[in-house]
C-alpha cells in the first residue's frame, strides 16, 4: 500500500511526460524556422513586412519564437534580419545608391558581381517593393542607352 502511494506522489512521479524542470530538455522539439512556415511563405509570397520594403532584405523576414533556457520557461523572442546601412554602386544608373540592406544581400550581390546584376538575376519576392522599383530604374536607364546609341 505505500509503495502505490510513493508512486502517485506529487514529488516522485511526474507522468509519461512530466512537466516543469525535472523533466529532459534534450527531447522537447525547440523552436526553429521550419516550425513556422506561414511567417516564411508569406514573405515568399510578396508580403514582406513594412522595414523590408525599403532596403534590399534578400528574402529575410521577422521571425517569432521562444527563448527556452534549461529551466524550460519559455520567453517570447524575435529574430531580425542582419541590416546594414550601404551604398552599392549601379554601373548602369553612374551613381551610388544609399539603402539598407540585409548582410545576406550583400553576399548576393558579390556573387552575382554587382548591384544591377543581382537586380536582375534575383526573383521580385525576394527583392521586395524598394528592390523592384530599382529593378524598373535600372531597366529604363538601360533602354534610354539602347535608344541613344
Amino acid at each position: 500500500m505505500f509503495a502505490s502511494l510513493a508512486r502517485w506522489s506529487r514529488t516522485t512521479y511526474r507522468g509519461a511526460r512530466g512537466s516543469g524542470p525535472g523533466r529532459s530538455g534534450k527531447t522537447d522539439a525547440r523552436s526553429s524556422p521550419a516550425s513556422r512556415p506561414t511567417d516564411v511563405a508569406a514573405a515568399h509570397a510578396g508580403h514582406t513586412f513594412k522595414r523590408a520594403q525599403r532596403g534590399l532584405y534578400d528574402g529575410k523576414i521577422l521571425q517569432f519564437g521562444n527563448s527556452i533556457p534549461n529551466s524550460r520557461h519559455k520567453t517570447g523572442r524575435r529574430w531580425v534580419p542582419n541590416v546594414q546601412s550601404k551604398s552599392l554602386w549601379s554601373e548602369t544608373l553612374q551613381a551610388w545608391i544609399s539603402t539598407r540592406v540585409a548582410a545576406s544581400a550583400l553576399r548576393s550581390i558579390e556573387k552575382h558581381g554587382g548591384l544591377d546584376q543581382y537586380l536582375a538575376k534575383t526573383k521580385g519576392t525576394h527583392l521586395g517593393d524598394f528592390g523592384r522599383t530599382l529593378r524598373e530604374r535600372v531597366a529604363r536607364a538601360l533602354r534610354g542607352k539602347r535608344i541613344g546609341e
